[in-house]
């Protein structure tokens, strides 16, 4: 109910789906921290991990879990993660310090050693850190990875750092990808509404926004948002979108007789 209400995970709800390596694994070293708990098609942290730690399995749609024997803490799967909810945690890392990984998608880039803000899953700023590594990658596709020292008492709280001021503002704000599956813009959807899309299943007609992997689970509340701002009425009178069952291929000796 959290995700859908405030569009994170509280940790009661974290400990309930079991998105939380053990107290044993997390005394070892760093491990990954699997925040995902939608139940769509989306297995890219699977093919990832270089280990095999971690695991989708058929069908497609089912929650990633952690193998946490094979898992090395060694941060790969951060960046492949279409959601960004996946973190690496290192509660080792010294006497009253511990160390978050996170995706950092928004310039300029922090360099190490650099005294930031971390935040929370609110994005709320809680508490100072370190900047102790950036990771960009040409292979991680334009996701750097962020590595953050913390106090240790925020290592289960910290999922991100505020973003560093004297970035340029976009010139065309139009231009800001709302709908990450498809690649829609926010400007597609302005115009969408100006030509009559009132709900977001007419906005989704219109510009496929929401026809992606996830359904709409991350785009469905912007555009219900922004339909608000721009028709100047409550979000609660925009009606809702009209989600469809996962569909996966299946062989053609499915439809054969035997």
């Amino acid at each position: 109910m959290s995700l859908l209400r405030d569009g994170y995970l509280s940790m009661e709800e974290l400990r309930e789906y079991r998105r939380l390596p053990s107290k044993e694994r997390f005394a070892q070293g760093p491990v990954a921290v699997l925040e995902c708990c939608q139940e769509i098609p989306c297995n890219p942290c699977e093919n990832a991990c270089p280990f095999g730690a971690i695991h989708v399995g058929s069908p497609i749609t089912n929650l990633p879990w952690l193998d946490e024997a094979k898992c090395t803490g060694c941060g790969t799967c951060i960046a492949h993660c279409s959601g960004l909810a996946i973190f690496v945690v290192d509660k080792t890392y010294g006497k009253d310090e511990a160390c978050v990984s996170f995706p950092h998608e928004y310039l300029p880039l922090p360099v190490k050693g650099q005294q930031v803000k971390a935040v929370d899953r609110t994005g709320t700023a809680v508490c100072d850190a370190t900047v102790v590594r950036v990771v960009n990658a040409k292979k991680a596709d334009h996701t750097p990875v962020v590595t953050l020292a913390v106090p240790r008492e925020f290592a289960d709280t910290v999922r991100g750092m505020k973003r560093l001021d004297g970035y340029e503002e976009a010139a065309d704000p139009d231009s800001c990808i709302v709908c990450r599956c498809e690649e829609i813009t926010a400007g597609e959807i302005r115009e969408a509404i100006a030509q009559g899309a009132g709900t977001v299943a007419e906005v989704k007609r219109r510009t496929r926004a929401g026809m992606g992997l996830c359904q709409g689970r991350t785009c469905s509340r912007i555009i219900t948002r922004m339909i608000a701002q721009e028709r100047q009425m409550p979000a609660s009178g925009i009606g809702q979108d009209t989600a469809r069952p996962p569909v996966k291929p299946v062989p053609l000796s499915a439809y054969l007789e035997d």
